[in-house]
C-alpha cells in the first residue's frame, strides 16, 4: 500500500483549506540526526525532522525553507500562523490546494 492510499483512508485533521490557502499542522523534532525531513503523517499532524536547534528561530527558519522545497513553493508562500515557540506548529501555504500539498508530502515520506 502506498502512502497516498493510506492518506485517502485517514481522517485528515492535520490539513485544511480556506480562501487564504492551505493550513498544515506539523510537529517538529529540532536537533534531529535524521536526514529525512518528513518522518510520518498521522491524522493529527505531519512529523518533521529538523537539524537546527530550537534557539533564536533557527529551527523555524529551517522549517520554512525545507517545507517550501518539499512543496515546491517559495518561502514567501509559507507563513507560520501558530506555534512559534512550540514543537506543535500550524503553517499556512498560500497558492496551494489541500490535495496538492497532501500529494507532495506523501512523496517526501
Amino acid at each position: 500500500m502506498q502512502a497516498m492510499d493510506i492518506l485517502i483512508d485517514m481522517d485528515e485533521k492535520f490539513i485544511w483549506e480556506n480562501e487564504r490557502g492551505t493550513f498544515i499542522k506539523v510537529i517538529v523534532r529540532p536537533n534531529s540526526r535524521s536526514k529525512e525531513f518528513v518522518s510520518e503523517m498521522t491524522p493529527e499532524a505531519v512529523h518533521l525532522n529538523l537539524t537546527g536547534p530550537a534557539r533564536e528561530g533557527k529551527a523555524n527558519t529551517e522549517l520554512v525553507k525545507r517545507m517550501a522545497k518539499t512543496l515546491g513553493v517559495t518561502t514567501g508562500s509559507i507563513t507560520m500562523v501558530a506555534g512559534h515557540k512550540s514543537r506543535d506548529k500550524t503553517l499556512l501555504v498560500a497558492g496551494m490546494t489541500r490535495e496538492a500539498a497532501i500529494q507532495k508530502l506523501s512523496e517526501a515520506i
